[in-house]
Formats: C-alpha cells, sequence, structure tokens
C-alpha cells in the first residue's frame, strides 16, 4: 500500500515538472518570435523612413511583407490625413508552434478579414504594433 501511494506521489510531482516543462518551452518560443517580430518591425520602419515622402504611401499603404524565420505576416499602414505629415503603423502577426496566434490575423494573410478586427480601428493590431510619423521635408 505504502508502494503504490508513494508511486502516485511521484507521478504527481513528475506531472507538474513536465508541465512546466512545456509552459517554459512555449514561453521561450513567444519570446523568439517576437524578438523576429519586433526586429522586422523596425526594419520596415527604417525602409519606409528611407523613402521619399511622396512614394511612402503608393508603395506601403496596406502592403503585406514576409518575416523571415517567422511564421507570419507583417502589414504596413499610412495615414496621410495631413498633407506635411503622414502616420506610418506596422504590425506583425504570427503563429506559434502550439497553434496560438498572436494578433488580430487570424489567417495570417495580412489583409483585414471579417471577424478579426476585433478593437473595430480598422487596421490589423499585434504586440507588435509600431508608430512612427514621417514629415515632409
Amino acid at each position: 500500500m505504502e508502494l503504490l501511494v508513494a508511486a502516485v506521489v511521484m507521478i504527481l510531482a513528475f506531472l507538474g515538472l513536465l508541465s512546466s516543462y512545456l509552459a517554459c518551452l512555449e514561453l521561450s518560443e513567444l519570446s523568439k518570435n517576437s524578438s523576429l517580430a519586433v526586429r522586422a518591425t523596425k526594419s520596415r520602419l527604417e525602409e519606409i523612413r528611407d523613402t521619399s515622402f511622396n512614394q511612402i504611401k503608393p508603395t506601403y499603404n496596406n502592403v503585406t511583407f514576409a518575416v523571415s524565420g517567422l511564421n507570419g505576416m507583417g502589414v504596413g499602414y499610412v495615414d496621410d490625413t495631413d498633407p506635411n505629415l503622414l502616420k506610418v503603423t506596422v504590425t506583425v502577426c504570427w503563429k506559434q508552434y502550439s497553434g496560438l496566434v498572436v494578433g488580430e490575423d487570424t489567417n495570417l494573410n495580412g489583409q483585414l478579414n471579417a471577424g478579426e478586427d476585433k478593437n473595430g480601428n480598422g487596421l490589423l493590431d499585434s504586440p507588435t504594433t509600431m508608430v512612427s510619423y514621417v514629415f515632409k521635408r
């Protein structure tokens, strides 16, 4: 009887350690993918800043881009409400190995489809959304 109780305790302890290990693996992958997404977002913003002012909207507005090493897609938005100032928003959404989709782009096509805009702002959002302003020179 004592051996059976000890075996149950050992199995429960092992299952607790295993679930902690799996959670750490998921967090590690999330951290790696977040870093890749932030790097891609910053790179895209720098590319946009290096483009002439008049070419930014036609070249980058609502245009998707692939992110190397990541199962995801990025997209940029350009708001030209002010003719001398552009508000540039770049976002990256991706899918974790576990199936968790990070961001609003559930089908990872870089386009805002029905049911994806959860906050109703007309843009795909993600934890790796960055906004920058470009002034006309």
